[in-house]
């Protein structure tokens, strides 16, 4: 099918299905609350579903994308998004062959002793089939997934046609810019063309079991280089089952299966900084000794060693509800400038938000609601999210999702809170900062060494008044001037000290002293030092 052709049938479709005229009426109504609402939404839910079910697998996927966007979509919505995980039609076995054939100049049951021509999976960009390859003298069982006729042409051809409808409807749906879904098109149709390309899954799996090798972490198939290409994945084996198939065993076995999860994922997330994104129940698998496997690495996430640092500030905010460690988090990640009149607004309306959930028990509080109300404040103050953090986010929601199936009585964040809690003290414990800063210890000591002379420089330019501040204040806001540089000068003092302090620990490290203890007073005064002076001079910023 052509391009206009295939266009031209998409926009039947959506015309067909009032998809435009249901938008409008959601995005008008939205934030009320009312059994009408809810019906609107869940009508438009399953003509959603019909729609992309009937466009095949490229807007089946995006369909899928969507369901974990609750950030963005109500729980009605969600439902019915949620069913597009499942049922996909089985590709032709010939369809099979013939793209085997392309890619390896042999048929397959040349190079497979055995290959079964039921699938044992059917998904929306391939499917997997069973067969016995020879390893020496010994059959090995394998799982080969094969990627759909012309999968990666109608990829092609139907991202660039949704990117079209998109610049189109934001035309005529007045305020869907504010959700973002040119983004969030764009970044789809990067990950699904990453997807498509079975040499990235097959590097992400070997990265994956190259990180995650401690006892705590989940398991992961092996590939064969020799069986696989960009359209052909050849696996190992995993004898089990989905992780559905213990939805009705003991609640004993249930959360220990939960409690793994969690554990294992936050240290994807926090330790490796490297984690498998699509959590969903189809692709974990347990087997007879609850040995718990993840498969499908056709979507990864990373996060960076600042990421995933200040993510951790504002967990450590939200449990003691400093509103201001949040803030910082939010500007170290580079998503909002420091602006005075900016700021203090901001931080009112996060304290109204801790305030809300503050009030909850943990097994009434929904991670996705959190998520989301952070989410339109974020919005609201043109705050954009970075992808990484997006990818991020989605594969918490899923898991929250796939952890409350499992465990029917407690709520994900009841068993996930312990978890992070201790991996939170570990990230902050001396020895880990410790070793942080050691690589920057040549330029800490360079700093100290040039400190008091640069400092009495800066004061003698103070005294004799050549150090000046050129801004466009009003003649009111100048009568103030002096005090405030009075207190510059007293914050750059206090700094000053708090280094020289430091610098005399660092002496301390040629005396006969324990090693823990130099340490503890070193990350102390150090942390101590820069955070105070970063808080009066950000005070003073703040008046001004």
């Amino acid at each position: 099918m052509g391009y206009k052709k295939r266009k031209l049938e998409i926009v039947k479709k959506f015309i067909s299905l009032n998809i435009i005229l249901d938008g409008r009426k959601l995005l008008k109504n939205k934030g009320e609350n009312s059994k009408d609402l809810s019906e609107l939404e869940s009508h438009f839910g399953k003509n959603l579903r019909s729609l992309f079910e009937e466009l095949g697998p490229v807007f089946v996927k995006f369909g899928q994308l969507l369901s974990t966007r609750r950030d963005i979509f109500s729980e009605n919505i969600i439902t019915e998004l949620e069913k597009l995980q499942d049922d996909v039609k089985e590709e032709d076995f010939e369809n099979i062959k013939e793209v085997f054939y392309e890619e390896f100049s042999k048929d397959i049951y040349d190079v497979f002793d055995k290959f079964e021509k039921k699938p044992l999976a059917s998904g929306s960009i391939a499917q997997t089939h069973l067969a016995t390859i020879k390893v020496g003298s010994l059959e090995r069982k394998v799982v080969v997934k094969i990627q759909r006729k012309d999968m990666d042409k109608r990829v092609v051809e139907d991202l660039k046609i949704m990117n079209d409808l998109y610049k189109k409807l934001e035309i005529k749906l007045e305020g869907i810019k504010s959700f973002n879904f040119g983004e969030i098109i764009q970044e789809f149709s990067l990950s699904l063309i990453r997807e498509i390309d079975f040499e990235v899954e097959k590097n992400n799996i070997k990265k994956y079991r190259k990180l995650n090798i401690q006892k705590k972490d989940l398991l992961s198939p092996d590939v064969y280089d020799s069986y696989s290409s960009k359209k052909v994945l050849t696996m190992e084996y995993i004898d089990g089952k989905s992780i559905r198939s213990v939805y009705e065993k003991r609640s004993d076995i249930r959360k220990e299966l939960a409690e793994k999860i969690i554990g294992a994922y936050v240290n994807q997330m926090f330790t490796y900084g490297y984690f498998h994104a699509d959590p969903h129940p189809g692709n974990i698998f347990v087997d007879d000794n609850l040995n718990i496997y993840l498969i499908d690495f056709g979507i990864v996430g990373n996060l960076s060693e600042n990421y995933r640092y200040q993510i951790m500030k504002i967990f450590l905010g939200a449990s003691f509800n400093e509103v201001k460690l949040i803030t910082d988090a939010i500007i170290g990640m580079g998503l909002l400038e420091f602006d005075s009149k900016k700021i203090g607004d901001f931080e009112k309306r996060i304290q109204k938000l801790l305030d809300k959930y503050m009030v909850m028990s943990l097994n009434q509080m929904k991670l996705a609601d959190l998520i989301r109300d952070f989410y339109t404040l974020l919005v609201d103050y043109s705050i954009k999210i970075q992808s990484e953090l997006t990818n991020f986010a989605k594969t918490v929601l899923i898991l929250e999702g796939l952890i409350e199936k499992l465990v029917y009585k407690e709520s994900f964040l009841e068993l996930a809170l312990p978890i992070a809690k201790s991996m939170v003290f570990k990230i902050f414990s001396p020895d880990l900062v410790f070793d942080r800063i050691r690589p920057k210890m040549y330029d800490t000591y360079s700093l100290i060494k040039e400190f008091p002379q640069t400092t009495l420089n800066i004061l003698r330019q103070l005294a004799r008044g050549d150090f000046r501040i050129i801004d466009q204040k009003s003649e009111e806001e100048r009568k103030s001037y002096e005090k405030t540089e009075n207190q510059k000068t007293q914050a750059i003092i206090f700094l000053g000290l708090c280094l020289i302090i430091a610098s005399s620990l660092l002496g301390l490290a040629f005396v006969d002293i324990d090693k823990n203890i130099l340490k503890a007073l070193l990350v102390t005064s150090l942390f101590l030092g820069f955070f105070m002076a970063f808080t009066i001079i950000k005070n003073i910023y703040r008046k001004e």
